[in-house]
C-alpha cells in the first residue's frame, strides 16, 4: 500500500510524456497540450479530467441506447441534440454566469458533462473538421477504422457511403422513432453535389422514412426551424447545427471578442431549445435525453490540425449517461 501512491505518480507522468511526443509526432511541431489540459480541468466542468477524454464516438451509443432501453414507467423517448460548430472545450466558460446558458441548464437539471475528443487514435487519424466530426457521432465510428467499416469522411467534400448507417436511419428503420429531424445551414451537409449525407438522404426516401434532412440560410433560420420541430407533436429525434462559433471571425478561443459573442449566443438558443422541450403539453409522459455537443475545436490558425485545442471538445447532458467499456479507448493516439 505504501508504494501505491509514487507508482500512481509514475505512471500519469509516463502518460502526460506519451501524449506530449504523440502530438509532438503527428503535429511536426512542438506543442505542450498539458497547459491546455491543466486549464480545461481547472474549470471543475466536466466529469472526467481532459487527459481522460472519451472519444466522440460515444454519442452514437448513447443516442441509441436512450432510445432501446426498456422503461417501466411507459413514457416515450425522444431526444434533442444541438451542436455548437467549432466550440473548444474551454468555451463552456464563457457562459458559466449566465442564466440562459445551455450547457448549464442540462447541469442544473442533475446532468453532466464531458471531456470528449475528435480527430481519431493513433493508426486512423481524421482532420478535426467539420464533416467529419459530426459523422463520427452519428456512426459511432471514426473515418477510418482499424479493422474495417469506417463511416469514410475523411474531409468537408466527401459523401458517406450507405453503411454504416447514421443514428437517424437506424432509429427509424428499427420502429424506435417515427420521426426524425436534422436541420443545418451549412450547405455541404446535404445540398452540395458531394454532400456528405447524400447517400443516406436517398436511402431513406427510397424506403419511405420518417426523416427530415433540413438547410436552412443561416443560424437564426437554423434555431427558428427547430424550435418549430421540437414543438412539433410528433417530434422524435431532432438534431441542428448552430454555426456560430466556426463562423466567429478573427480567430478561434476567449481571446476574441467575437468568438465570446457567438458562444453567447449559441448557448441562448440552446437555452430556448430546452424550455422549448419542457414546455410540450405531452412532455411528463415523454423521457427527453437532452444534448449539447461540437464536432471540433481550433486555434487562432483555424482547425483541421491535431493540436489539442482543436481535438478537445465537450459532450453535455440532462442525464449521467454511461459509456461502455469499448467506448472508453485512450485519448493517446
Amino acid at each position: 500500500m505504501f508504494l501505491l501512491e509514487p507508482i500512481r505518480v509514475l505512471f500519469a507522468l509516463c502518460e502526460s510524456i506519451c501524449l506530449f511526443f504523440a502530438v509532438w509526432i503527428v503535429n511536426g511541431k512542438r506543442t505542450r497540450p498539458g497547459d491546455y489540459f491543466a486549464k480545461l480541468n481547472r474549470m471543475k466542468l466536466y466529469a472526467n479530467r481532459a487527459q481522460d477524454a472519451l472519444p466522440q464516438t460515444v454519442m452514437y451509443g448513447a443516442v441509441l441506447d436512450h432510445f432501446t432501453r426498456e422503461r417501466d414507467d411507459g413514457r416515450t423517448p425522444k431526444c434533442l441534440v444541438v451542436g455548437y460548430d467549432g466550440a473548444r472545450a474551454d468555451a463552456p466558460a464563457i457562459t458559466t454566469s449566465d442564466s440562459e446558458a445551455g450547457i448549464q441548464a442540462l447541469l442544473d437539471d442533475g446532468g453532466a458533462a464531458w471531456n470528449v475528443f475528435t480527430g481519431g487514435n493513433l493508426g486512423n487519424l481524421q482532420k478535426t473538421d467539420t464533416a467529419p466530426g459530426w459523422m463520427t457521432m452519428l456512426t459511432g465510428r471514426w473515418a477510418v477504422q482499424k479493422n474495417g467499416g469506417g463511416h469514410g469522411v475523411t474531409g468537408n467534400r466527401a459523401p458517406k457511403a450507405r453503411e454504416p448507417k447514421v443514428l437517424f436511419t437506424e432509429l427509424l428503420e428499427r420502429g424506435l422513432t417515427g420521426q426524425s429531424a436534422f436541420i443545418v445551414n451549412w450547405k455541404g451537409h446535404f445540398v452540395s453535389d458531394d454532400a456528405n449525407y447524400q447517400n443516406d438522404i436517398a436511402y431513406c426516401g427510397e424506403k419511405g422514412l420518417g426523416a427530415k434532412w433540413i438547410t436552412e440560410k443561416d443560424d437564426t433560420a437554423t434555431f427558428e426551424r427547430t424550435l418549430a420541430e421540437v414543438n412539433d407533436p410528433a417530434a422524435g429525434m431532432v438534431m441542428c447545427i448552430l454555426e456560430h462559433c466556426d463562423n466567429a471571425a478573427g480567430g478561434r478561443g476567449s481571446y476574441n471578442p467575437v468568438y465570446v459573442e457567438e458562444m453567447r449566443q449559441a448557448e441562448h438558443e440552446a437555452h430556448a431549445l430546452i424550455q422549448a422541450v419542457k414546455a410540450r403539453p405531452s412532455y411528463n409522459s415523454e423521457d427527453w435525453l437532452l444534448i449539447i455537443t461540437s464536432d471540433h475545436g481550433g486555434t487562432h490558425r483555424g482547425h483541421g490540425n491535431q493540436f489539442a485545442e482543436t481535438r478537445q471538445v465537450f459532450l453535455a447532458s440532462n442525464k449521467r449517461l454511461e459509456f461502455g467499456a469499448q467506448e472508453k479507448n485512450r485519448y493517446i493516439f
